[in-house]
C-alpha cells in the first residue's frame, strides 16, 4: 500500500517530517491498547540539523531508548526504541490476523506500508488505511506462491525430475511403497545420486519452511 509524499505531508504527519526526513519499521515489540500505543523500533533518518532529542516536539512519538547509530550514504541512521501513539495505531486493535510488517516506510517522499496475515485481516487493515487517507496504490500478492516458486527455482532439473518420480512412486506415503534402490533402478541412476537429490530437495523445503515460521513469529 503505496501513499503520495504530498499525501503524507498534507496529514498530521507533518510535525513528524519537519524534523524527520525517512522512518522505516524495523520491529513491533508491545501493543498497549488501553492506553492506545505500541512499542516499535524503527530507523530514522533526521533532517539536517536535528536530532533525536527534537522528536519530543512531535506529539505521537516519543522517543524511550536510542539503540544505536550509524552512516549510510553520508547520512545518521538512528535506531530507537519508541513508543507511537498515533491515531493509525488503533487500526490494528480489533485485527488479530493481520500486521504491518517490518520493512514498512514513511517519509517525505511518501509511505509504503506492507501488511500480512489472514485475507480476511489484511482487508480490513487495508480498510482502516482507507478510512484515514485513501492511498495512491495497493498490491495484493499471494507470499504461498511466492515462496513456492522461489523454492523451486532453487531445484535443479535433475532434482526435481528424480523428486516427482519418487513422490509418484509413493517413497513419502506411510509406509513407503518403493525404495532409493527401486527409485534408482527406475531412472537408471545411482542409489547415491537418487539419494542426494532428494536430501537437496528436502533441504530446500526445510529450509523454506523455516523462513515462514521466522516471518510469522
Amino acid at each position: 500500500m503505496r501513499y503520495s509524499g504530498a499525501a503524507i505531508l498534507n496529514s498530521n504527519f507533518k510535525e513528524l517530517f519537519q524534523i524527520a526526513k525517512k522512518v522505516v519499521l524495523k520491529a513491533t515489540l508491545y501493543h498497549d491498547w488501553e492506553e492506545n500505543w505500541i512499542r516499535q523500533v524503527v530507523e530514522i533518518i533526521l533532517q539536517d540539523g536535528k536530532t533525536p532529542g527534537d522528536l519530543s516536539e512531535v506529539f505521537f512519538f516519543k522517543v524511550e531508548t536510542n539503540l544505536h547509530q550509524r552512516r549510510l550514504n553520508g547520512e545518521e541512521v538512528h535506531t530507537l526504541m519508541i513508543r507511537n501513539s498515533h491515531d493509525l495505531v488503533m487500526i490494528g486493535k480489533h485485527i488479530e490476523d493481520a500486521v504491518v510488517m517490518p520493512g514498512s516506510e514513511f517519509g517525505i517522499q511518501g509511505a509504503t506500508l506492507i501488511v500480512r496475515g489472514a485475507p480476511s485481516g489484511v482487508s480490513n487493515m487495508v480498510k482502516g488505511f482507507k478510512a484515514w487517507k485513501v492511498p495512491t496504490s495497493i498490491s495484493f500478492v499471494d507470499t504461498e506462491e511466492d515462496d513456492f516458486s522461489e523454492m523451486t527455482r532453487l531445484l535443479s532439473e535433475s532434482q526435481s525430475n528424480v523428486f516427482r518420480n519418487a513422490h509418484s512412486a509413493g517413497y513419502y506415503d506411510s509406509p513407503r511403497k518403493t525404495s532409493l534402490v527401486e527409485i534408482a533402478r527406475d531412472l537408471d541412476l545411482s542409489r547415491s545420486t537418487v539419494a542426494g537429490h532428494l536430501r537437496a530437495v528436502e533441504k530446500t523445503m526445510a529450509d523454506s519452511l523455516r523462513k515462514r515460521l521466522d516471518d510469522i513469529s
